[in-house]
């Protein structure tokens, strides 16, 4: 088994995982912050958290794995680049939300306020 191979199968594993638990996390975020639950909105911050980060790993194992399966089979390019759009656009949006829950986190670690725009775990 290749490295290219390795990261092809790598992002096939992990490219869906943000697309099923970025709405469980923006769920639990904003549960937390109607009903004013700590817990809730800390479970939200760390699967967003997890979310961008597997999120970061099918970002970067997307052009060798396009590489790895062209090699195999013929693939439209039309439909690979809107993939690969689509890819960039949800991890750019992805990141910053991972962001701004490891912010929250931080800021509530040091028992301060975070900016009013994130969602923040100190009521």
């Amino acid at each position: 088994m290749d490295a290219g191979q390795i990261q092809a199968w790598l992002h096939v594993a992990v490219v869906h995982v943000p697309v099923i638990l970025a709405p469980v996390s923006l769920y639990l975020l904003i549960r937390g912050k109607r009903n004013d639950s700590r817990e809730f909105l800390r479970l939200g911050h760390t699967l967003s958290v997890f979310v961008a980060l597997t999120s970061a790993v099918a970002y970067f194992t997307g052009p060798t794995t396009v590489e790895w399966w062209q090699s195999l089979v013929e693939w439209d390019s039309g439909a690979v680049e809107d993939h690969g759009l689509w890819g960039r656009i949800s991890f750019t949006i992805l990141a910053l939300a991972g962001v701004g829950s490891v912010i929250s986190v931080l800021a509530e670690l040091q028992e301060e306020k975070p900016h009013p725009w994130i969602f923040h775990s100190v009521a």
